[in-house]
This record gives C-alpha cells, sequence and structure tokens, in this order.
C-alpha cells in the first residue's frame, strides 16, 4: 500500500516538474541571497515570505546547493515532500482507524480505508498549490512534520519505551514550528487525540503524559523566539494593514468555499486577493453555516468523539490562517487547507463507508474517485506551465487587481507588451505594483507625459513602498526628457535624502544639477559620489567639469590630471583638461594634452578631432585641417572634425585641396 501512494504520487505530479517560479517565488528564492550559504540560511531576510521559517529556507538553500535556479530540483523535492506527508497520513489513519472504543474499522479493513483516505488526500487537487508553487513547500513540510508528530505521538502508546517515539514527536514538532507559524496547533490536536482514541480523559492523558505535553510545548517557546521576524507579529509587520474583524468577516465565505473544493475542485485559484471591506449583512449566511458546524462540532466531540475529533481537526488546523490573526496581503489560500482537508477526506470516507452500495463495490468506487482526483491534479498541474496561463486562471475564475497586475507582468515577459498595458489599466487604480509597472511601461514606450502622471500618482499615494525610490527615479527619468529639470532634481534628491550612501542616486543627481548649470551643487554631489566610490572615474571626471563650469579652473585642472593619472585615455577629462588650458591661453600645453591623446587612442576620432580644435585655436590652420581630416578617415560620421573643416576651409586666404 506504501508503495501505491508513492507510485500514484509521482504518477499524478509528473507532468509539474517544469513549471516556472511564481509570485512570491522570486523573493523567496531568486533574490533570496540567504539560500546561497548554508550558514546564512538559517537566518532569512525578515522581508522573504520565508521570515522566521528557517527550515524551509534551509531546504532552499539545499535545492540550490544541489541546482542553483534550475526550477525541476525545486519541484522534484516539493513532489517528494507530499508524497511523504502522505505516507505519514497513512500510518495515522491505519492505527486511528482501528483505535478508540468504537473504531472506525480493524486490521485489513482499516489498513485499506487508510490507504485510500492517504491516497484521496495525495492525488486532490485542493493540495497542487502547496505542491506547483514551489515557495508554498512551507505548506507542505510544514503538513509532513505535522503528521509525523501526530504518528509518533500516537506510535508511543504502546511503544516500549514510549520515549523513544515520544522523542521523535518533540523534534518533529519544533522542526514543524521553524517551517511555519500554523504548526503551533500541533499540541492542541495530540492532547485531542490522546483523549479520544487513547485515555479516558484530560486529567488520565494529563497525568500519564505531562513530560511528553510539556516536550510539545517548547515548540510555542520557539515560535516566540521567531516571531518577530515575520511580519505576522514583528513591530513593522505588513506594509498595509486591515482589522482583525474585518478580515473574520472575510473567512466565513471563505471557510464554506474551501468545503465546496473540498468535495468538488473545479474552479481553483491561486491568488485570493486582499480582504474586501465587509459587514455581517454581507456575510451572515456563510457566518451562520460556519458557526453551526462549530456548535456541531463540540456537541460530536461528547456524542461521537471520533467524529468530534476530525471536525476539530479541520478548525484547529485551519484556524491560524483563517480566524482573528489577520493576513492584509492575503484573505484566503487554497493551501490553507492542506492539513484540513484531510478532516474532510477521512468523514467522507467514514461516511461513504456506511452506505450499502459503497460497500458492495467499494475497490471499483474508490478505484473511480481516485482516478477522478488524479486526473483533475494532472489538468491542475498543467495550468501551471507558465505565468500567463496561471494567472489568467485567476483572472478568469475570481478577477482582482493583483491577478491582473501579475497577469500583466507575465505577459510583458513574452513580449506582449499591449495585452499587458491593457490589464495594468485595469489594475493600477487599486495595486501599487500595477501603478507603478504602468507608469514604467509608458515611458518605455515613449508615452512619456502619461507615464509620468501615473508614477507621481504612484509616488504621492504609496510613500511607505518598497518600490519609492526606483520609482522616483524612473520618474525622474521621465520628467528628464520632457525637459522638467527641476522636478527631476527634486525627485532624485528625495531619493539620496531618503538614502544618503545610495551612491547611484547621487551621480544621477549630479548629472542633472550638471545640465541645470547648477554647477556648484553639481560639484558638491559629485564630491559625495567619490566619497561613497573613490574609484569612480566617471563622477570624478565630471567633477572637473562642474568645477570648471563653475571657474574654479585650477581645482578643475588637478582632478582632470588626477583622473588621467590613473586612466591615461580617458576623453572626458582629456577634453576638459584641454579646454580649461585654452580658456587659460595655455596653448602648448593644451596641444601637449591632445597629442597625448592621439598617442594614448590613435583609433579615437575624437582625439584627433581634439588636436585639430588645439591647433586651430593656435593659428595653425594646416595642422588643424590635417588632425581633423584624420578623425574624418576613422570615422566618417564624425560630425564635429566635418564642421570644423569646413569652417577652416572657408576661411579667407585658405587654399581648397
Amino acid at each position: 500500500m506504501a508503495l501505491l501512494i508513492v507510485l500514484a504520487g509521482a504518477l499524478a505530479y509528473a507532468n509539474s516538474l517544469q513549471g516556472p517560479f511564481i509570485f512570491d517565488d522570486r523573493p523567496a528564492i531568486i533574490d533570496n541571497v540567504s539560500i546561497r550559504s548554508f550558514s546564512t540560511a538559517w537566518h532569512p531576510d525578515r522581508q522573504t515570505p520565508v521570515a522566521g521559517r528557517p527550515i524551509a529556507n534551509l531546504s532552499f538553500a539545499i535545492n540550490y546547493a544541489l541546482g542553483g535556479h534550475s526550477v525541476e530540483g525545486y519541484h522534484v523535492a516539493n513532489v517528494a515532500i507530499h508524497v511523504l506527508a502522505a505516507l505519514a497520513l497513512f500510518g495515522v489513519l491505519r492505527r486511528l482507524f482501528s483505535a478508540g472504543a468504537q473504531p472506525v474499522a480493524t486490521g485489513e479493513t482499516a489498513d485499506v480505508l487508510a490507504c485510500v483516505s492517504a491516497m484521496a488526500w495525495l492525488l486532490h487537487p485542493l493540495n497542487t498549490e502547496a505542491v506547483n508553487y514551489v515557495t508554498q513547500r512551507t505548506e507542505s513540510l510544514e503538513g509532513l512534520f505535522f503528521l509525523t508528530t501526530v504518528y509518533a505521538a500516537v506510535r508511543s502508546w504502546d511503544a516500549r519505551p514510549r520515549s523513544h517515539w515520544e522523542l521523535v514527536a518533540v523534534v518533529a514538532n519544533v522542526c514543524g514550528v521553524m517551517t511555519k507559524e500554523s504548526m503551533i496547533v500541533a499540541p492542541v490536536v495530540i492532547v485531542l487525540c490522546d483523549r479520544v482514541f487513547a485515555f479516558s480523559g484530560f486529567r488520565d492523558a494529563f497525568a500519564r503524559r505531562r513530560f511528553f505535553y510539556a516536550g510539545l510545548a517548547a515548540g510555542w517557546v520557539v515560535f516566540l523566539l521567531l516571531a518577530s521576524g515575520t511580519p505576522f507579529f514583528s513591530p513593522k509587520g505588513f506594509a498595509t494593514h486591515v482589522s482583525r474583524w474585518t478580515y473574520l468577516l472575510n473567512q466565513a465565505p471563505l471557510v464554506v468555499r474551501y468545503l465546496r473544493l473540498s468535495l468538488w475542485p473545479q474552479g481553483l485559484v491561486v491568488d485570493y486577493g486582499v480582504p474586501e471591506a465587509l459587514s455581517l449583512m454581507d456575510v451572515w449566511p456563510s457566518a451562520v453555516f460556519v458557526s453551526a458546524l462549530v456548535v456541531l462540532t463540540m456537541v460530536a466531540l461528547v456524542r461521537l468523539p471520533v467524529v468530534g475529533f476530525w471536525a476539530a481537526w479541520f478548525f484547529i488546523t485551519l484556524a491560524p490562517a483563517s480566524s482573528v490573526i489577520s493576513i492584509p496581503t492575503e484573505v484566503g489560500a487554497e493551501r490553507r487547507m492542506y492539513l484540513p482537508l484531510v478532516a474532510v477526506i477521512v468523514l467522507v470516507v467514514a461516511a461513504a463507508r456506511q452506505v450499502a452500495f459503497v460497500r458492495r463495490s467499494a475497490l471499483p468506487v474508490a478505484a473511480v474517485v481516485l482516478a477522478g482526483l488524479g486526473s483533475a491534479t494532472v489538468v491542475r498541474n498543467a495550468e501551471y506551465r507558465d505565468g500567463v496561463t496561471i494567472w489568467q486562471t485567476v483572472v478568469e475564475r475570481r478577477p482582482h487587481a493583483r491577478a491582473h497586475a501579475n497577469l500583466a507582468a507575465e505577459l510583458r515577459e513574452q513580449g506582449r507588451v499591449e495585452e499587458s498595458i491593457a490589464h495594468l489599466r485595469i489594475a493600477a487604480p487599486l495595486d501599487a505594483n500595477a501603478k507603478h509597472a504602468l507608469g514604467s511601461a509608458l515611458l518605455e514606450r515613449g508615452e512619456l507625459a502619461e507615464g509620468v502622471v501615473h508614477l507621481q500618482e504612484f509616488v504621492e499615494k504609496y510613500p511607505e513602498d518598497l518600490e519609492l525610490a526606483s520609482a522616483r527615479e524612473e520618474l525622474a527619468s521621465g520628467l528628464y526628457r520632457l525637459d522638467r529639470l527641476p522636478e527631476a532634481i527634486s525627485q532624485y534628491q528625495a531619493v539620496v535624502s531618503a538614502a544618503p550612501d545610495y551612491a547611484s542616486g547621487r551621480l544621477n543627481l549630479a548629472n542633472l544639477l550638471l545640465s541645470s548649470n547648477r554647477f556648484v551643487d553639481a560639484a558638491a554631489e559629485y564630491r559625495q559620489v567619490l566619497r561613497l566610490q573613490p574609484r569612480n572615474v566617471f563622477a570624478q571626471a565630471h567633477l572637473g567639469l562642474a568645477l570648471s563650469a563653475s571657474g574654479a579652473l585650477d581645482q578643475a585642472i588637478d582632478v582632470f590630471r588626477a583622473v588621467l593619472a590613473s586612466d591615461a585615455g580617458e576623453m572626458t577629462a582629456t577634453r576638459g583638461l584641454v579646454d580649461v588650458l585654452l580658456r587659460q591661453q595655455r596653448f602648448t600645453d593644451a596641444e601637449h594634452e591632445a597629442r597625448r591623446a592621439t598617442a594614448v587612442n590613435p583609433r579615437d576620432p575624437s582625439a584627433h578631432s581634439l588636436l585639430g580644435v588645439v591647433l586651430a585655436s593656435s593659428g595653425r590652420r594646416a595642422d588643424a585641417m590635417a588632425a581633423f581630416e584624420a578623425a574624418i578617415r576613422l570615422d566618417p560620421q564624425q560630425r564635429e572634425a566635418q564642421d570644423a573643416l569646413t569652417r577652416l576651409r572657408q576661411q579667407p586666404g585658405e587654399q581648397r585641396r
């Protein structure tokens, strides 16, 4: 039976190995530098989806060590984790089905029911998000540790010595907490499991297992130590906020949807968007239904403890992400049903066993159901085959701003710019990333005025956004191209004010100041760049230009000579130095520098053209013309040399050749 589970999982997910990285995979894997070393993998960055989840991050580090960013290895690992979790579930169910005062089944029947249930869970398409969406390994890996914890706890009931299995449970529980925060409910499930299946009451369970329960509670200590590194409990938290009440109201219809998808998994969605502003009147039918299920669960725990246990399993494992702990960035997610789905399947299998037709045709019915679930999973895997396809399914089934924004990004990657912009226009009024991306796309397409408007709106509306600095830079670029230099300068001033050690920002600001003839201010910014990047030749050469333009000629000469001492062929500094020398009427020195440039860069037409300028300035027309002609031979399109040569030929007394 275990081999059958492995083969079924491999077959169902065989077409999932080529799916690309999507959505949070970029910050969690592609841009996550902590996974590039095992020593740093234990400390994932606070702004990544693996913050406070070192075991999950370590698993990505192992993948990176084995294959870099090759996506196949990550998918193979995800499938393997899911199959191992199914095996752990099989181990749990074959014992729980035959346990307690009123067992569901015994002997081989319990094994068969456990195998069918585990395979149904393994093949259920509702679990595809936790397998295909690479970053959601956090869910499946935590599920594996959760099921291993329960398995070890159940095995310890009759093991001798029982402490060995209890130790396995404690270690697995701690590993689960270090994988994802929702693992904190495992001790509650285990205590309830002990009470229903193995002990006469909670008092008896605590009397005989108090040290074991204390070991499980150690996982809560680990959770508290890691919690500050997650956006859920850290002071900074999420960039957006939603009240607990609003979030809770959103969960009622989602729980109903989860149950529907558990029984009829059609219309799956990878992203449910952000919570909506709802009132109790908007969701009262769902709220009443869910509340009734909670009440029935409590009644069942007293009257039908086994049924009550599995119903409680559903609510307990779903609670961390679908109750009062608000997640403003994601109102719902099908991966949250990874463990709750176990309870739904067990209850359905147990109920189906009471139907006479199912009893008579158990194997054919099971085969049909499992084949249907497996086929649906294969179809769902295919929807993950590329970014455009998966986001199109979201736009079609549950459209929202972020879905349009992500579809636009994938379309742009494929060069479908017009379609991308169309989706960005839909998303931009509500989604910050879309507003930013739309402005960028319009600038890139040359629609400067509209692009600038969208970027200005983004900067004003989302002052705390992580992409604010890059948006300001793009806005400055658009303003510059529209000849709105003062506004462009103010954007870069805001950038460097927020990040004083951002050298590239200071360099761009200095260039804009130079273009605006604010030479003293430009020189000050170039000096700041050189403070941060002492070997930045471009900044040093342009510092010389700014000093020269401001009238500080001697300082400019010193700067230019310093540049040429380290890079003799640097033409910006050479031209600047020659210009200053000519302004000081030091023609001999200027000629020396120009000839040095032609010696260092004999194939550079601009060096020969510069020599021509120096020679013409000193009245040596014939020699100047020869220098300009040399420049034109090297580059017939050398406009500066052509114009200068034309002027020299037209001067009185000069014979035409």
